[in-house]
């Protein structure tokens, strides 16, 4: 069943993962003694500095008062930040974007077209390989990968995955 929900939680704001970097730099920290101070996991310091995840309120709170951020900092943390009910799905925890770089058009629409004139996953991945273009992780195209870019590729301007109903023919 294919279906097309949108994110619980607005993109982060550009420049919060900066100016988390920033304050932790300033107050002398590494992300596991902040982590450690603020009562929440490297991870999820890596996550918010990197602008993956946002943080949930509680966390939120924590690291501003850990940091000691000014008004500005405390003002952009805490409105980045959601209810904790709404950081989890039923997989585990939902990410803002996908890792690595968003696919370009032209790659999705040279994928579109080839596959429309009949030819495999697997071909098509090997003519982007013979061709040299990059893939989001910047590995080798596989018929697996081809087929999650035509089917599951990230919105260029958002990075959220924009799911069709055609799986796989």
């Amino acid at each position: 069943m294919a279906s097309t929900t949108s994110p619980r939680w607005s993109p982060l704001p550009a420049g919060l993962g900066a100016a988390l970097v920033a304050a932790r730099l300033r107050a002398g920290l590494s992300r596991e003694a902040l982590a450690e101070a603020a009562m929440t996991s490297k991870g999820l310091v890596q996550a918010l500095e990197e602008e993956v995840r946002p943080p949930s309120v509680e966390v939120a709170e924590r690291i501003s008062a850990t940091l000691r951020l000014g008004p500005w900092e405390d003002a952009v943390l805490q409105a980045a930040a959601v209810e904790a009910d709404r950081l989890r799905s039923r997989r585990g925890v939902r990410h803002v974007h996908r890792r690595g770089q968003p696919v370009p058009s032209e790659v999705r629409a040279r994928i579109a077209g080839e596959r429309a004139a009949g030819r495999s996953w697997r071909a098509i991945a090997a003519g982007l390989n013979a061709t040299g273009t990059p893939t989001m992780q910047g590995g080798s195209w596989w018929a697996s990968s081809v087929r999650n870019v035509a089917v599951y590729s990230p919105v260029p301007a958002t990075g959220l995955s924009s799911h069709r109903s055609e799986s796989s023919r």
